[in-house]
């Protein structure tokens, strides 16, 4: 017979997304469990940059739309958790950078771009004093530099502080060892049937969160085979081939290359970290990852080559190992097929498919599935489950610079 858990909520998916809620749910008197069938972080978090930003990026052509509006406040949300005063606890995480800085290239366009940004976002820019340049432009550079009130996280930290209050309510989920949906009679969700090793566990739930990315389409499909996906619950592919540059380096760069087209997108944006093995890696993203996915590794890596000699001639980078990987985006989908602006909760019966769109928009999205448990009127139960500690914790991914042959 299986061992029968029941729960208020259960979360598909070990992201940031899906372990924001769990914070947010758990600190507010709910019973939940999250499932995550690889490490932590795997995919998309892990991929990203780390960057919590106020939305200069999307207003790098003068204009303030929906996406830099809803994120203008994020870095102060986050830096009250990282300070240990907002709604999540992250005093534990690794800050790699206080500051993010904004470069237009030597040129009267790229210029222009980032004067456009740095007005629509009036007071959350600051022009940098020459005397004040990061050790890495010092001298080398004669343009302005913008100092924006963003940060840079180290990611595997981030997911390490917010797993680690909660650990015990986060499960290793194998896919390989078979499960299934189960539905009531009103066609709503009522519990997943897995198997783990050779005990089987039935997983009730009131609320199903599904926060798994690409991987949402496997719960969905197994929920709703047949009258097929409500428009509301799709999902779309945005590609990117990110590069990665190690080297020894001494000075940290993060830092916006505004691009000499007018564009929303900086050319390049860069954010350095520590490897496991003592070097330095440049994580290269912007228009060159969005533009790259076009190219083979080989090609897009000569690309990143020739741009960083472009931007900084200065710098010595003959020993540099560079790689590159493919990585994609899942978003809701949108009419035209551009990115999401916003963190988003489409709902289906008591299933709810989650999108922070965004890194920084993770707390957003945590508080939206606050607000529907409350709108809903799901109060917290109290149930009497079997001891799961026999069912192991995923562990943490691993960055993608300390993975490279």
């Amino acid at each position: 017979m299986p061992s029968v858990i029941e729960k208020d909520a259960l979360i598909i998916g070990g992201g940031i997304a899906g372990l924001w809620m769990l914070n947010r749910l758990r600190a507010e008197g709910y019973d939940v469990m999250l499932l995550e069938k690889n490490k932590l972080g795997t995919g998309q978090t892990i991929a990203s940059q780390g960057m919590i930003h106020g939305g200069i990026k999307y207003a790098l052509n003068g204009n303030l739309n929906s996406a830099s509006e809803a994120i203008a406040d994020m870095p102060n949300h986050w830096k009250s958790c990282l300070a240990g005063t907002g709604d999540v606890d992250l005093t534990s995480t690794n800050i790699l950078s206080e500051h993010y800085y904004m470069w237009p290239r030597n040129s009267l366009r790229s210029r222009f771009n980032a004067f456009l940004g740095s007005k629509a976002l009036r007071g959350k820019v600051s022009s940098v004093d020459k005397n004040n340049y990061p050790d890495f432009f010092q001298t080398h550079i004669n343009g302005p530099l913008y100092e924006l009130k963003d940060i840079v996280l180290d990611v595997p930290s981030l997911l390490s502080c917010l797993s680690k209050n909660y650990q015990s309510d986060i499960k290793l989920f194998s896919h390989d060892s078979g499960w299934s949906i189960e539905k009531n009679s009103a066609g709503e969700f009522k519990s997943l049937l897995m198997q783990q090793g050779n005990k089987i566990f039935n997983i009730k739930a009131k609320q199903l969160i599904i926060s798994s990315g690409e991987g949402s389409k496997d719960f969905l499909k197994a929920f709703i085979p047949d009258e097929g996906l409500p428009s509301n619950m799709q999902m779309q592919l945005r590609p990117l081939q990110m590069v990665i540059v190690k080297h020894e380096h001494r000075h940290p760069i993060h830092v916006h290359c505004v691009a000499d087209q007018l564009t929303a997108t900086p050319e390049v944006t860069i954010t350095t970290h520590k490897c496991k093995d003592g070097k330095t890696a440049w994580y290269l993203g912007g228009e060159l990852a969005e533009s790259g996915t076009h190219r083979t590794q080989e090609e897009q890596i000569k690309e990143a080559q020739k741009k960083i000699a472009e931007l900084f001639p200065w710098c010595d980078l003959t020993n540099a190992q560079w790689h590159s990987f493919f990585i994609n985006r899942a978003e809701a989908l949108t009419i035209d097929s551009k990115r999401p602006e916003t963190a988003s909760i489409h709902q289906y019966k008591n299933i709810s498919l989650c999108w922070p769109s965004k890194l920084t928009l993770a707390p957003n999205l945590g508080q939206q599935i606050l607000n529907l448990f409350h709108e809903n009127n799901i109060k917290p139960g109290i149930y009497d489950n079997p001891d799961l500690s026999k069912i192991n914790f995923p562990g943490i991914a691993d960055a993608p610079w300390d993975t490279l042959p």
